[in-house]
């Protein structure tokens, strides 16, 4: 359709009000709310409140609800639906709910001190194990691990290197002192563990030959008793402490009961802080508050008249001036809205130009059919996003994407029919409506030319449209329809020269084609420096429009993209069919391989070529068609209403908008 049509919208209102009439905003969600600050002559009666204390406690409560609700996904993780959709609540059940939202977030605050503890002895078990894992290789000494030493005796633990004799070891020790024991517990590949006890006054001639053989002094802590007592009374902690973790865990998946109730409380905190925010961008003092913004013209008198009965306000709406911008909102039927994916993500159109959608979606499905090209895929495209559409209740941003992807599959079956390419078998090509791409490559490389060239004229007539609709006639005639002049000459002219057309230069049309392209050159010379101030701009203002003709070639060989793409699905699908019937062998395992290959090998084909039909028609629009009209630069329309993420609540003024008669109360 078009931009919708908008109009201003002031509000002055009691401050006791305001609460309740944001809310009510909120509710309807049609107004757009403008920053309004107060001017020199009222700023000392006039003021913006400062929220960011309420926004920091709402923060507050909404990141340990985020961390509730993230905590019981995870040890408690709920069955979602392969398109899974916001809950739909009642306003009764939302305002039950949230009478008790203390309680629930004290609740949230509960699921997050459990699962502190639950880390905190996750992490003292895993201390303890490795403590436990450490004593290993100690079991076989019977010595007091911590604390062996006696009034004239010292003990001392480590480790000598696996490379070492110990025997050698022992006959020095009892040579050199004699007055020692070396006890063995035992020996893996890197290393020996030992103990050696030795009287008190030899300690420095002990250390010193140990020192020699690279000893390693070993310090047990926490550690009563031998390593096995030790083991033993690890092992009755690490049980217990795992017993009390299950205990936690069991507290929190009985929390999870009220996870319904969190999510609720969760978007209601968020709803408030939307509140909250917009209450700062209106012009307020002790007793009364201005608000103005935008709405749609089609929902202005239902709107005034909701807040005429129920708050004590004066409402002005008025529409904008003639030069005045406005936010932009994109209005389409079920079909054409389908396409707002693809327009959103180029940006907004400025409130003074045509809604690109409903000329964008024909040519986006149609060059997508074309590169993707088999029609055998077309339906398995279509199949599977009918039954989504048919099955699951969607988002509406899902919901316009898969329809986008259902058009684009009706459109695959369309060229499937016209190239005669059905899942890449040779045999069906005789059926091809119009022409064979992988027999006829040059011909189709001109039609794929001929198609960006009608693709790329409708965008220059639709610039004409736009600088007519602003008045500007006189520019649409000499900055776009000289310059189509100009482009259909050199179109016409260069006729013999297209790949598979068999046009002699010295026939009628091409000789046609040089004088329309020299009236072309000679308009767009004489007419594109009409603006300029000076007479030498005006006489040779026109010279760099001519570069226009060499863009307009260049971009005329993007769209033999459509050709390669196109090629490249029919020729890798026919190869996954040749490749499978190239097997032989016993007739059951033959017919598991072949099915094998062409599963897999037509599964990798439709994702490569649908992705990349998706990724190059996408491109095809955002340079070589919107950037022949497309200006940009528009503000899309923000209205103030709830964003939530896990529930949406249905009252009787959400159908306000949606009805004929009657005010909602």
């Amino acid at each position: 359709m078009a931009v919708v049509k908008m109009n201003k919208i002031t509000v002055l209102g009691l401050s006791k009000e305001r609460k309740q009439l944001l809310d009510a905003l909120m509710r309807l969600g049609v107004v757009e709310i403008n920053q309004e600050e107060p001017t020199d002559d009222i700023r000392e009666n006039a003021f913006n409140l400062n929220v960011q204390n309420d926004l920091a406690k709402i923060d507050a409560v909404l990141a340990d609800l985020e961390r509730a609700l993230g905590i019981l996904d995870s040890y408690v993780p709920k069955k979602m639906l392969l398109f899974s959709t916001r809950r739909i609540v009642s306003e009764t059940e939302y305002h039950d709910v949230m009478k008790n939202s203390a309680d629930i977030v004290d609740g949230a605050g509960r699921i997050n001190q459990l699962e502190d503890e639950v880390a905190r002895i996750k992490s003292e078990i895993n201390r303890l194990a490795n403590l436990s894992d450490s004593l290993e290789p100690w079991l076989a000494l019977e010595i007091p691990l911590n604390d062996a030493s006696t009034k004239y005796t010292f003990t001392i633990t480590g480790t000598l290197s696996s490379t070492i004799n110990l025997d050698v070891v022992d006959e020095e020790l009892a040579s050199v002192c004699p007055e020692s024991v070396m006890l063995r517990a035992t020996s893996d590949r890197e290393r020996h563990y030992i103990a050696v006890i030795a009287h008190k006054s030899i300690e420095n001639e002990v250390m010193a030959l140990l020192r020699n053989y690279g000893f390693n002094k070993f310090t047990f802590k926490e550690i009563d008793g031998t390593a096995k007592e030790a083991k033993e009374i690890l092992d009755m902690r690490i049980s217990s402490l795992g017993n009390e973790r299950e205990k936690k865990l069991a507290a929190i998946k009985e929390l999870a009961e009220k996870r319904e109730e969190l999510e609720i409380v969760y978007d209601g905190y968020r709803m408030e802080r939307t509140r909250i925010e917009a209450k700062s961008l209106l012009l307020s003092t002790r007793s009364v508050f201005m608000l103005k913004g935008w709405l749609p013209a089609e929902h202005s008198q239902k709107v005034k008249d909701y807040l005429d009965k129920n708050f004590y306000c004066a409402i002005e709406i008025e529409e904008p001036g003639e030069d005045e911008d406005f936010p932009v909102l994109l209005k389409n039927g079920p079909v054409v809205d389908s396409i707002t994916p693809v327009v959103s993500m180029y940006g907004v159109p400025s409130c003074k130009e045509i809604d690109p959608s409903a000329v964008t979606l024909p040519f986006f499905a149609f060059l997508f059919g074309l590169m993707f090209g088999d029609g055998g895929y077309g339906i398995i495209i279509c199949l599977v996003t009918g039954f989504i559409l048919k099955k699951y209740k969607l988002e509406e941003s899902t919901k316009q994407f898969i329809k986008l992807i259902f058009i684009c599959g009706l459109a695959t079956i369309l060229a499937g029919a016209l190239f005669g390419s059905w899942f890449g078998i040779p045999a069906l090509a005789k059926t091809a409506l119009w022409i064979v791409p992988t027999q006829q490559p040059e011909l189709m490389m001109s039609y794929s030319i001929l198609i960006g060239i009608v693709h790329m004229y409708t965008g220059l007539i639709v610039s004409a449209l736009n600088l007519i609709r602003r008045g500007q006639i006189v520019d649409a005639i000499c900055d776009v329809f000289f310059k189509l002049i100009m482009f259909t000459g050199f179109i016409m002219s260069l006729l013999p020269f297209a790949p598979g057309v068999t046009i002699s230069s010295s026939s009628g049309i091409v000789k046609t084609g040089y004088y329309v392209f020299a009236i072309g050159v000679a308009l767009v010379l004489l007419t594109a420096g009409r603006n300029s101030k000076n007479i030498f701009g005006k006489i040779f203002g026109g010279l760099p429009k001519l570069y226009d003709v060499i863009g307009f070639f260049s971009d005329c060989l993007s769209y033999t993209r459509i050709l390669a793409l196109g090629l490249a699905s029919a020729i890798i699908a026919d190869i996954v069919n040749s490749l499978a019937s190239s097997f032989g062998g016993f007739i059951v395992v033959k017919y598991l391989v072949m099915t094998l290959v062409l599963v897999i090998g037509h599964v990798l084909n439709f994702a490569l070529n649908a992705l990349g039909a998706y990724v190059h028609s996408c491109r095809l629009q955002y340079l070589e068609f919107y950037g022949k009209f497309l200006e940009g630069g528009g503000e899309a329309f923000k209205p103030l209403q709830a964003s939530t993420k896990y529930i949406v609540v249905k009252s009787q003024v959400n159908e306000l908008l949606n009805s004929g008669t009657g005010i909602a109360q």
